[in-house]
């Protein structure tokens, strides 16, 4: 006797629930908002003139912007959740919020201007969210770090500012005559760089166009399929004026732009700064005419969109 082919259909999750399921396990991980009373006495270390340092303020804004970022996330979830269950009214925000996770979209709500620049997946932005509150507290709580996640910052100009203000207060050199020279390291792991006298070491950016020799600490040809490639830590090193002119004149060197996002455009805000770029990198280059990595296209990227 045949016996006969028994189907089995498994019945697939309602909308809500798998709403309900992706906020609750957003809602979990949504980090504690950062207080200043927990840092460490470096990270806000006072000047001889009773005001802290520049690179104290400049973590001090930062955080509130994440705070307040973290705010919205989790307010919104909680709010979300209690809509889908149907004590609070499903406002037209939260029914965008709501249509936005089901097709791992990063809700409006949780975008500019309250969060920074991104391209990424929702799930991918929330990674990555964490990570940026991450290093911002292990500031706070650790001091300053040896090498600074630039890509992290809502406004990396401010953090190179900052940077630069700090030589000028050590050297008494004005700093409008002070720029950033970069100095690529063969450190591709950033809790061992070492700690620099005149500057900062930053880490976690991507370079899109070109490959990347870690040996001789230079641009090359891409390899093949490679579309980005993250680079080691590097050196922004302060100098003034006169030694910024000495070594613009070397020829091997590509003067690279750094931007946010891969979308390489932007706005110019009310700061008068660009939303999307960022500044230019000195990257060492074995080639003599630099035009050869403009016609590639080559840029530098703080993040990528996966």
């Amino acid at each position: 006797v045949k016996k006969g082919v028994r189907t089995v259909f498994k019945k697939l999750p309602e909308p809500e629930d798998l709403v309900t399921d992706m906020a609750a396990g957003f809602l979990e991980r949504v980090p504690e908002l950062m207080k200043k009373k927990d840092s460490h006495p470096e990270t806000y270390k006072k000047t001889p003139d009773g005001g802290i340092v520049s690179l104290g303020v400049f973590h001090s804004q930062e955080m509130d912007r994440f705070n307040i970022l973290v705010s919205r996330v989790k307010s919104t979830l909680v709010t979300l959740g209690q809509a889908i269950k149907g004590l609070v009214v499903m406002s037209a925000q939260l029914e965008e919020m709501y249509n936005s996770l089901l097709i791992q979209r990063v809700p409006p709500v949780w975008g500019e201007p309250v969060s920074y620049p991104c391209l990424k997946p929702l799930n991918s932005w929330f990674e990555d969210f964490l990570q940026r509150v991450e290093f911002v507290t292990l500031w706070l709580h650790d001091g300053p770090p040896r090498s600074y996640w630039v890509s992290c910052f809502y406004f990396p100009q401010g953090f190179m500012t900052c940077s630069k203000q700090v030589h000028a207060r050590k050297t008494k050199i004005p700093i409008d005559a002070l720029g950033f020279w970069t100095e690529p390291t063969e450190i591709a792991d950033y809790k061992q760089a070492p700690a620099q006298e005149a500057g900062q070491n930053v880490h976690g950016l991507f370079v899109q166009g070109c490959g990347w020799s870690l040996a001789r600490k230079e641009m090359e040809e891409s390899e093949k399929a490679v579309l980005f490639v993250q680079l080691p830590v590097i050196y922004m090193r302060v100098v003034d004026r006169e030694t910024m002119e000495k070594l613009t004149k070397d020829p091997g060197r590509y003067s690279c732009p750094l931007y946010k996002t891969s979308a390489r455009k932007g706005t110019l805000s009310t700061t008068g700064h660009s939303t999307n770029f960022v500044t230019y990198f000195q990257l060492p280059s074995v080639e003599q005419d630099q035009g050869h990595w403009v016609r590639r296209g080559v840029a530098l990227l703080c993040m990528l969109d996966d």
